[in-house]
């Protein structure tokens, strides 16, 4: 009986050496896992601009909701009567860690609801400035065409802005220091531009 005891311990563990093997001497191959923060980072930009690209003011509330990522966690759709429009706030844990919100008009009608996007604004925080201002501005710039103006002073807040159909989409690239790194907060906003013209002048 011992002797059986002794063989089953012996097979149990020479089973488990062959299963974990493989999971030993393999090389570092730069991956999320490896590497979290810079791959945290540079991934959380780039799903920022594809974001956006999702959409485009003048989407009707159903287009919006049907071109939000899936499994977007959303606040309660809140109607802001200062502003005679909804929001709708929500969060993007699967594309980068972004926070969106989106403002809709609404018809001059006794039961008010969402109508048309009127503004939308996506934020996201990094902890470190793996990416510059520049790089996002590149990237916007793939995306979107040539800025119409790029405010790279060197202070905390650097601004950027781009035509987008009759849209305005400005950047904004602010980072505070700290004891360890930088933390960068990146915003992106489209809005309408308006009657006038739009110009260097006219960004925020």
């Amino acid at each position: 009986m011992r002797k059986a005891k002794q063989l089953t311990a012996a097979i149990v563990a020479a089973w488990m050496l062959m299963a974990a093997a493989p999971a030993f001497g393999q090389p570092d191959d730069g991956n999320l896992k490896n590497n979290p923060s810079d791959s945290t980072d540079k991934r959380e930009a780039n799903d920022g601009v594809e974001l956006i690209k999702r959409f485009k003011i003048g989407m009707t509330y159903s287009e919006v909701q049907a071109a939000l990522p899936k499994n977007v966690e959303q606040d309660t759709l809140i109607y802001v009567t200062t502003d005679e429009a909804f929001l709708l706030n929500v969060e993007l844990p699967e594309a980068g860690g972004w926070s969106a919100s989106f403002r809709f008009d609404t018809l001059d009608a006794p039961t008010r609801r969402p109508e048309r996007l009127i503004e939308m604004s996506c934020t996201t925080s990094l902890t470190s400035r793996s990416q510059s201002f520049e790089t996002i501005v590149d990237k916007v710039t793939a995306a979107f065409g040539e800025p119409v103006k790029v405010d790279r002073a060197a202070g905390k807040i650097q601004q950027a802005g781009w035509r987008v159909g009759g849209s305005l989409l400005t950047l904004e690239y602010s980072f505070l220091p700290n004891g360890i790194g930088n933390n960068v907060t990146i915003e992106f906003t489209i809005r309408k531009s308006g009657r006038r013209a739009v110009s260097a002048d006219n960004i925020a």
